[in-house]
């Protein structure tokens, strides 16, 4: 199992919405990562499997998909609702804390893989 792969199967369901958050937020450029982090999370999220989210629907799925293949402003739009509504149900801080969460159990798994 790679180290992604490890990270992604630790998540519970609130570490799975966080991701397709963060996922969503790098579809549309809003996200402040570099190249090297957005390349790691969204890896996380192509890793995730199937699951009830609290948040989002199936269709989340899809449209991220859109979004990385056929850009537009008209996709970024309805991203930024979906991020958005996101975001006021999880919050910056726990947001921040996910994503430290996720860089240092990438770096375990990578040493211990």
């Amino acid at each position: 199992m790679t180290a992604i792969a490890k990270v992604s199967a630790d998540l519970d369901t609130f570490g799975r919405d966080c991701a397709v958050t963060v996922a969503l937020k790098i579809t549309d450029n809003s996200c402040k990562m570099d190249e090297e982090q957005r390349a790691l999370f969204m890896q996380l999220y192509d890793a995730l499997s199937p699951y009830e989210s609290v948040v989002f629907d199936e269709s989340i799925h899809d449209l991220i998909r859109e979004g990385r293949n056929s850009p537009s402003e008209t996709l970024y739009e309805r991203i930024k609702l979906e991020r958005e509504k996101a975001m006021a149900i999880i919050t910056q801080e726990k947001m921040k804390l996910f994503k430290a969460s996720v860089r240092g159990s990438f770096l375990i798994a990578q040493y211990t893989a």
